[in-house]
């Protein structure tokens, strides 16, 4: 049985991931599965997209965006020549649909960081993908994926010449 001392450690940080909206990782055959379904081909120490001899290193992170018990995973790749618009690297979101696979509702947009916002459609919060540039893209669940709802300066001019 642990010491009194170690039961606390562990009650804080079961606390803390709790609070931050973060899950527990994933088993390796959950990200295996992530993978699968963002596309990607394991060989030679890396990870493929078809048609794309650039290897990409995928880093997940995983979710519980709408508070349910059951993760989303965020997945990250760097920037690459793979994809059109690639400015510091690309994350897509998956979550898993009735029948247990994992789905993309995100689409591979540019970014580097995904900020959750205080504002929400449908018990999932709105995410806004951070990019070089200033300017932030929110994104809002439209009940079957996230879709384009707005920018947001992150800086003053930030996002003068977008859409």
């Amino acid at each position: 049985m642990a010491a009194p001392s170690q039961r606390l450690a562990i009650l804080v940080l079961v606390l803390l991931v709790a609070e931050s909206g973060a899950a527990p990782p994933l088993p390796p055959e959950e990200l295996a599965a992530i993978h699968r379904a963002a596309g990607l081909q394991a060989r030679d120490g890396g990870h493929y997209r078809e048609g794309c001899a650039t290897p990409l290193k995928p880093q997940a992170e995983v979710l519980d965006l709408d508070g349910d018990g059951r993760p989303e995973v965020l997945l990250y790749l760097a920037s690459s020549r793979c994809f059109a618009e690639s400015l510091g690297g690309n994350v897509a979101l998956f979550v898993k649909d009735a029948q247990g696979r994992w789905v993309e509702r995100l689409g591979y947009v540019p970014g580097i960081e995904v900020i959750v916002q205080p504002t929400a459609n449908a018990g999932l919060p709105d995410l806004g993908v951070a990019n070089p540039g200033g300017c932030m893209p929110i994104y809002r669940w439209d009940g079957t994926r996230y879709a384009h709802l707005s920018q947001k300066a992150l800086q003053p001019g930030g996002c003068q010449f977008r859409q």
